[in-house]
C-alpha cells in the first residue's frame, strides 16, 4: 500500500436513488458491493419509499452516506410551489426552470419550502443525511444556492456538492457540451462561495463517471482518478438490467453498473492508490 500521503480518497456517489424500482435496484446493488459508497435520495418519486427502507437502517453505519438529491425538474413536487410547476402541476423541466431561475420567475419562498419538505421526508424517515445534491445539479442556480446552503445549516447538514469538474475538454467533447459544462463551473464557484460563508464542507473536485467511460483505458483513467491530499467525489448513474428501457436518459446505466461492479473498477482503484469513502470523510 502507498503511504497514506500518496493516497487518494474516492467518494462513489449515485445520484437518483429512489427514482425508479431499476435505477433503485441497481444502486443498492452496488452499495451492497461497496465500489458504491454514497447516494442520494429522491423524496418524490416512484421508488422513494423503497430507497428510504433501504437506507434508514444503514445509514448509521458511517461507512456508506446517504443523502438528498433535491428535486426542483422532475414529477410532482411536495408541495404546492406554484413557481416550480406547469399547467399539469408538474415540476417544469431542467432547461426550463433554469431559464426561469436566471430571470427571476422562482418564488424564493416556493423554492425554500419545497426543499425543506424534501430534506424532511428524508429524516423524519429515519434516515442520517450526510450531504446534499440536486438532480441535474439546479441546486447551484441562481436564488436557489443560498437557499441550498442555508437549508443545510438549519437541519445540521456540513457537506454538499459542488460541481467543479475536470476532464472538461476532452476529445470528442461537442461544443455546446462544453460550454453547458463551462456554464455550470461558474454557477458551482457561486455556489462554493455560499457554502464557505456557512462553513460547509464539499469534496475539492467532481467528475462524472461518464466521463471517465468515455477515456481510454489506462493511464487518462488513473490520471483523472488519482489527486493526493483531496477528496475527489465521482458521481455516476447505475441502474439494474431493466433500467436504461424503463426510463431513457443521457446515461448508459446498466452500462455503468457493470463497470461499477466489475474486477476492472476494482484493479483501477488499486492502480490509482484510491481508498473508496463516503462522505462522512469529507
Amino acid at each position: 500500500m502507498p503511504p497514506a500521503s500518496e493516497e487518494s480518497l474516492l467518494v462513489v456517489n449515485a445520484d437518483d436513488f429512489g427514482e425508479t424500482e431499476p435505477i433503485t435496484a441497481g444502486i443498492a446493488g452496488c452499495l451492497e458491493k461497496g465500489t458504491v459508497t454514497s447516494t442520494t435520495i429522491m423524496a418524490n418519486m416512484p421508488a422513494t419509499k423503497r430507497a428510504l427502507a433501504w437506507a434508514a437502517p444503514r445509514s448509521r453505519d458511517h461507512r456508506l452516506s446517504f443523502g438528498v438529491h433535491l428535486n426542483l425538474c422532475e414529477g410532482v413536487p411536495l408541495t404546492s410551489a406554484r413557481s416550480l410547476v406547469d399547467a399539469s402541476g408538474s415540476f417544469h423541466r431542467k432547461r426550463e426552470q433554469g431559464l426561469r431561475a436566471f430571470a427571476r420567475r422562482l418564488d424564493p419562498q416556493d423554492v425554500e419550502h419545497e426543499l425543506r419538505a424534501q430534506i424532511s421526508l428524508v429524516r423524519d424517515a429515519g434516515v442520517e443525511i450526510s450531504h446534499l445534491d440536486s438532480h441535474k445539479h439546479l441546486h447551484q442556480l441562481p436564488g436557489v444556492g443560498p437557499i441550498v446552503a442555508s437549508l443545510a445549516r438549519e437541519f445540521g447538514i456540513e457537506r454538499v456538492r459542488c460541481t467543479l469538474e475536470e476532464g472538461l475538454w476532452r476529445p470528442g467533447l461537442r461544443l455546446v457540451n462544453g460550454l453547458s459544462r463551462l456554464a455550470r463551473q461558474g454557477l458551482a464557484r457561486r455556489f462554493e462561495r455560499d457554502a464557505q460563508a456557512l462553513g460547509l464542507r464539499r469534496p475539492m473536485r467532481t467528475f462524472d463517471l461518464g466521463a471517465l467511460l468515455d477515456l481510454p483505458e489506462g493511464t487518462a483513467r488513473i490520471a483523472l482518478m488519482r489527486r493526493p491530499g483531496a477528496v475527489t467525489e465521482m458521481f455516476c448513474h447505475p441502474g439494474d438490467e431493466r433500467a436504461d428501457l424503463d426510463k431513457p436518459g443521457s446515461t448508459r446505466r446498466h452500462d455503468e453498473y457493470r463497470f461499477l461492479t466489475s474486477d476492472a473498477f476494482s484493479r483501477l482503484c488499486d492502480e490509482a492508490h484510491v481508498r473508496l469513502v463516503s462522505f462522512w470523510e469529507v
